[in-house]
């Protein structure tokens, strides 16, 4: 503050480069001081930039930590050497990601059959065209053979068309905002309960679970019982939705998978228990909504009710606007369930 406050930008015997570097600067060490500070306050692990997590699994983070994102991004090249895929791509213009994940894959010589996006949002689809663009380049460079052995585009699905060039095929269940995240990618869609054969000793079972987004996916690693859960279970923390109702669904279904390790979309690694986790915080976070609701003299906003339900949880601002989303889709499920009304715009009653 005191720096931004007292730098005379119309200084003339500053030069104008300095003035921007020193802005620049300022700028980037600000984003990195409050990153690692909501980082301390959410209690967050440091993870490392790339992590062997199993035989198959390598996880890359993705570079964008922040009060959502938390540790940043968590992609992963899932696979037997030196086959795999990449599930998620991370944000747009992340350099230093697409950097990294270069330099990991080229590192470990493997060769990237194709790329899953677990969803729409653009901390795991921004990223899909600069990772597709080196991912073509070493596709193309002669160094694997998977065009001229294995038809090209769709070889991941067993299709049998040969493109004039190879690229690297992207995989997605299907939303109206892919064209605007990633605009210029062909994707191909998948559908729920599709097996995607990623190497010998390898495969991936896709599940459709709405809720996150509509078009949400988690992935079954068949050999392992592990999933990747994208951001409908994130590691130690709570995640978001916009659709409670099919949100509760999704996690029941990943319920009956009993899997052994979560994979998440962000955070840290956690164990199969932690889907039980997430159903019992989801009831109790219901419970005490309509607990608020029943203990207001009159009608309520979803604001005012937010700051009931989370007013022991410390909240971030950057996560209040989140936080009454959820209230207020909690109140849509309640109102469902005839124990809450809307008595005006954006203000209920328990009934």
């Amino acid at each position: 503050y005191y720096i931004t406050n007292n730098l005379r930008t119309d200084d003339p015997n500053l030069d104008n480069t300095l003035k921007v570097t020193l802005l620049l600067f300022i700028s980037i060490l600000l984003h990195h001081l409050t990153t690692k500070y909501t980082m301390y306050r959410k209690g967050l692990a440091a993870l490392p930039n790339v992590e062997v997590l199993s035989p198959l699994v390598t996880r890359v983070l993705g570079q964008n930590p922040g009060p959502k994102t938390l540790q940043g991004t968590n992609t992963y090249l899932v696979g037997k050497y030196p086959n795999v895929v990449l599930i998620d791509t991370g944000e747009p213009d992340k350099k230093s990601y697409t950097d990294l994940l270069r330099d990991t894959v080229r590192s470990s010589n493997l060769t990237v059959k194709g790329i899953i996006i677990t969803h729409w949002h653009p901390d795991h689809l921004g990223g899909c065209g600069a990772v597709r663009i080196f991912l073509d380049e070493l596709w193309n460079s002669g160094n694997n053979t998977m065009c001229s052995n294995q038809g090209g585009d769709c070889a991941i699905l067993g299709d049998s068309k040969v493109p004039e060039q190879c690229k690297v095929p992207v995989f997605k269940m299907p939303h109206a905002f892919d064209s605007e995240i990633a605009p210029g990618q062909n994707m191909h869609h998948l559908h729920d309960k599709q097996l995607v054969e990623v190497s010998e000793g390898c495969t991936l079972r896709v599940l459709h679970t709405p809720g996150h987004t509509d078009d949400s996916i988690c992935l079954h690693l068949l050999q392992e019982n592990s999933l990747f859960s994208a951001d409908t279970v994130l590691g130690g923390s709570s995640g978001e939705f916009s659709n409670y109702t099919h949100y509760i669904k999704s996690l029941n279904r990943l319920r009956e998978l009993a899997p052994v390790r979560v994979y998440p979309g962000h955070g840290q690694v956690e164990d199969g228990g932690v889907v039980d986790r997430y159903l019992s915080h989801r009831q109790d976070r219901e419970g005490q909504v309509l607990a608020a609701l029943r203990g207001v003299e009159s009608h309520v906003g979803v604001g005012k009710l937010t700051e009931i339900v989370y007013q022991n949880e410390n909240l971030h601002p950057g996560l209040v606007v989140a936080a009454q989303g959820i209230v207020g889709l909690m109140l849509e499920k309640l109102r469902a369930d005839g124990t809450a009304r809307e008595v005006e715009d954006g203000f209920w009653v328990a009934t």
